[in-house]
């Protein structure tokens, strides 16, 4: 069974990365882009995923927010990214269940293989 994975950032370039390490550690995953948040959260309404890495700054809009609105429509895993976390997002983080990291970007390899062997368990 392949991972389905949904990455929502407003960061192409992360898209690519992420894209390429996941792959890297696993063939099979499919990796859906989305650097709209409104567009992510039409697919997850529809769409099954096993994991998803939220970035937490976009326009007009915070990654919390995005959180609690994910809660709504997928009980799946939530890896939050960020360029540089500071005290007040570790604190936040843990009002939030369904956030199992909260990391630094760009994401390692280390902790990608970590968070993949986490999934299969």
């Amino acid at each position: 069974n392949e991972f389905r994975i949904v990455s929502i950032d407003d960061d192409k370039i992360q898209h690519i990365l992420l894209k390429k390490r996941v792959l890297l550690i696993d063939s099979s995953a499919q990796v859906f882009p989305f650097e709209e948040p409104g567009s992510a959260m039409d697919f997850l309404s529809s769409n099954q995923t096993d994991l998803i890495f939220l970035d937490l700054n976009f326009p007009g809009i915070s990654g919390w927010d995005l959180l609690q609105k994910l809660k709504e429509i997928t009980d799946a895993p939530v890896v939050v990214l960020t360029g540089n976390i500071s005290r007040e997002e570790q604190e936040k983080i843990s009002e939030f269940p369904q956030a199992i990291r909260l990391l630094e970007k760009p994401i390692s390899n280390d902790h990608l293989s970590e968070i993949f062997e986490f999934l299969k368990s």
